[in-house]
């Protein structure tokens, strides 16, 4: 998983703005991981059981420190992430995908989801 630590940082710190913050959830995070990685693996999508994980950390300190972003206060997570990943930090579709473990066209679902309720107010 220290692949992925650096999108992973990048997401942490675009919710949490704040790089000591991101850097002890993503390390939080790793260090779950590593500790339960052969469940992990025995999961049907390990990059998205990876995925909740960080989300749940991430969620958890942005809560703790109220930080919560203006995304994930309007979007469900899933939704969120996405549009996190795609217009806070550019990621390609295809890649951004890959890195929440789902398809991508899961993943432009979700970003047309986030544009209809963003755009609803």
């Amino acid at each position: 998983m220290q692949l992925y630590g650096g999108r992973y940082r990048q997401y942490a710190l675009a919710r949490l703005t704040d790089a000591s913050l991101g850097e002890e959830a993503v390390e939080q995070t790793l260090a779950y991981l590593a500790g339960g990685w052969d469940a992990v693996l025995r999961c049907p999508q390990p990059m998205a059981a990876c995925w909740v994980l960080l989300r749940q950390v991430v969620s958890d300190r942005s809560r703790r420190a109220s930080r919560t972003d203006r995304l994930h206060r309007a979007l469900p997570d899933p939704v969120a992430d996405a549009a996190v990943l795609r217009y806070r930090l550019g990621l390609d579709p295809k890649i951004a995908a890959h890195l929440m473990g789902v398809e991508e066209w899961t993943l432009r679902a979700e970003l047309r989801t986030a544009a209809r309720i963003l755009d609803r107010g």
